[in-house]
């Protein structure tokens, strides 16, 4: 909540209540006293000069997190650090300590080939209980369509925050708050002869702490996000970013940079692939299928190199490209093939906005190819090598695509979710009792996201690990003594529809035999049975990565000699989000279980928890259920 000064006594009272209450809080480890950003933008000729000066002290309570002390500062291309100072202040002694030595490293996470992002990294000497660290620096801004966002709240206490921006009358500023509801920002606003000043601050601000499966940290930190709209020089107003036409005219200027010579290979390749098939869909298909196989992801952040595509010939050439190099690939290869594809830009789920909220390039962080066909648009990300033509990337669903038509023209269009029957997963299990013993043959086959998944950890994560160590940490099927055995895997390409999973299972101390009872569990799969949400504590909504479906047909043998005497009844949870069915039937000596689980949306809201909670003890219950055999 944002309020112009601080105009009422009883809120005031209460501010100050809450002030002196969290002054005396002293439950916390680490806390920011004090956490400033002062922005100051100048302008001369058309040409920013935008310098923001940052402070930061924070006291270290106790000792429990000197780590802290070890500070990392981030820069690149569009931003240079100034001036910094840094030092430790030591209460009991009086003492301050300067760092006095700062490193510069270059920035390489996984799968980035070459990255501009570099970082200044030192450590705050002395830091003990007590101590009291004091930051200040300056980043010099050079692109004025990247003045960035301020987070009111961190990840520890924050006793005072204030951002300050400071830009020539002639410079209009745009901003937009997010998730402030639950605090109170004091906003200014000033004015001297040639500026405009505004000022936003808070005080006390509880710290952020990031929960299991749930949305990135943006969509529930109070944070703003600034932007220069325009500005007027010589009674012409030159538009920066007052809108989407802004931010993608922008985004156009870059695609025209785009190098488009040397096309004969590329367009070769595409004529090659395409002559085989008749439909644009199966054309279509074929080349994004050819990009996901013979272009290696590797990820480039260079200055506007990380913004501009590289040309559709080098990347064919070299076989390796980050998201907007695949998805230029895709643009040329397609179009050339007479098939309407566009370059789209567009967020990840980890980003909360919509472009008209704030017409910057915050809003996105990735590049992919629409296509339209037989008046559908179809989103194609060459950079998830899995998925299936026709879905999108999961990480894009429900996300708001820029997808630009022509150098003047875009239109926005949103990523739509992609059903749960498109995600199923099929078991089909037959169980025999054998000496005590349970064995199991299973085979699944997979569509959709949940292929994806198993394709994305298998390759991934897997690792070291033998697939049958593999399997049990992934699946835990059966029990902690289950053995995996004749383990086979079909091709994994994204040209395959399906993936199909066989193995055989040992399954030891499974079934409980009570004199010539014998009682026995077929849910060897207890998918869901450990998410629970802890209503007590858990904060935030529960975030689903994809709708899915699980059926499962398990068939138990009855063996010879045996007869079934109990056989649990049909249970069922019927929710429009989520829910499950489980029944048995008998038929030819054999006891089949046909199961369905399904998860229809992406988010559990916190007002939806109990009805979720509702939902897996009532299928814990199902689990539970066995079958009774008797000789």
């Amino acid at each position: 909540m944002t309020i112009s000064h601080m105009k009422f006594p009883v809120l005031l009272l209460f501010f100050v209540a809450n002030i002196c209450l969290a002054q005396k809080n002293t439950n916390e480890d680490f806390r920011f006293l004090e956490r400033t950003e002062d922005i100051k933008i100048n302008l001369k000729k058309g040409t920013f000069n935008i310098v923001k000066s940052i402070h930061e002290k924070a006291e270290y309570v106790t000792a429990n997190k000197l780590y802290f002390a070890n500070e990392v500062l981030h820069f690149d291309s569009f931003t240079k650090l100034q001036d910094i100072e840094a030092t430790t202040y030591l209460p009991v002694s009086g003492k301050t300590l300067e760092v006095d030595y700062i490193e510069t490293k270059h920035e390489f996470d996984d799968g980035i080939f070459y990255s501009d992002q570099q970082t200044k990294n030192f450590t705050f000497p002395g830091v003990t209980k007590g101590a009291i660290t004091d930051l200040k620096y300056k980043e010099i801004i050079s692109e004025p369509h990247f003045l960035g966002l301020f987070r009111f709240g961190t990840y520890a206490p924050t006793q005072k925050a204030i951002l300050r921006i400071e830009f020539p009358k002639n410079v209009e500023i745009g901003y937009k708050e997010f998730h402030t509801e639950n605090i109170t920002i004091d906003f200014k606003k000033e004015e001297t002869k040639n500026s405009n000043i505004y000022t936003w601050t808070t005080e006390n601000v509880a710290k952020f702490m990031s929960e299991d499966d749930a949305e990135a940290a943006l969509y529930h930190l109070p944070h703003i996000i600034l932007h220069i709209k325009n500005y007027t020089e010589d009674n012409k107003t030159v538009p920066i970013l007052n809108n989407v036409k802004d931010l993608y005219s922008w985004y156009a200027s870059l695609a025209k940079q785009v190098d488009e010579s040397d096309l004969k290979k590329v367009y070769k390749i595409a004529e090659d692939i395409a002559k085989k098939y008749t439909t644009d869909r199966e054309k279509a298909e074929a080349i994004y299928n050819w990009v996901q196989e013979n272009i290696t992801y590797v990820a480039f952040e260079d200055g506007l190199g990380g913004f501009i595509p590289r040309g559709a010939a080098s990347v064919c050439k070299n076989r390796y490209g980050d998201c907007k190099d695949m998805a230029n690939l895709l643009y040329v290869m397609l179009n050339h093939v007479g098939i309407p594809s566009y370059r789209t830009w567009i967020g990840t789920r980890d980003r909360p906005y919509l472009y008209d909220e704030v017409p910057t390039p915050m809003v996105d962080n990735h590049m992919i190819t629409a296509t339209v066909i037989d008046k559908d648009t179809i989103f194609i990300d060459g950079t998830d090598s899995y998925v299936n033509f026709g879905m999108p990337s999961s990480f894009t669903q429900t996300k708001e695509a820029l997808i630009g038509i022509s150098p003047e023209k875009f239109v926005l269009k949103k990523v739509p979710v992609q059903p749960s029957e498109k995600s199923k997963t099929s078991i089909n299990t037959t169980i025999t009792f054998e000496n005590g013993n349970i064995k199991a043959s299973e085979k699944r086959t997979m569509t959709g996201y949940e292929r994806v998944d198993f394709v994305t950890d298998y390759l991934y994560k897997k690792k070291d690990n033998t697939e049958e160590e593999f399997l049990n940490t992934t699946l835990a099927l059966g029990n902690n003594k289950t053995k995996y055995q004749n383990i086979e895997v079909s091709p994994l390409e994204s040209k395959h529809k399906t993936l199909t999973l066989t193995f055989d299972l040992l399954i030891e101390s499974y079934a409980k035999t009570i004199g010539s009872k014998t009682i026995l569990n077929l849910n060897i799969d207890r998918v869901l049975s450990k998410q629970k949400i802890d209503i007590e504590v858990r904060k935030y909504a529960k975030k689903i990565d994809h709708q899915f479906q699980k059926k499962y047909t398990t068939t138990f043998i009855v063996p010879k000699g045996y007869k079934v005497t109990s056989v649990p009844k049909p249970i069922k949870y019927d929710g429009k989000a989520y829910g499950f069915d489980i029944n048995y039937e008998q038929k030819d000596g054999k006891v089949i279980q046909h199961k369905t689980i399904y998860i229809n949306t992406l988010r559990v809201e916190k007002e939806d928890f109990e009805a979720w909670n509702s939902f897996v003890k009532k299928l814990i219950k199902a689990y539970k259920k066995s079958i009774i055999i008797e000789k």
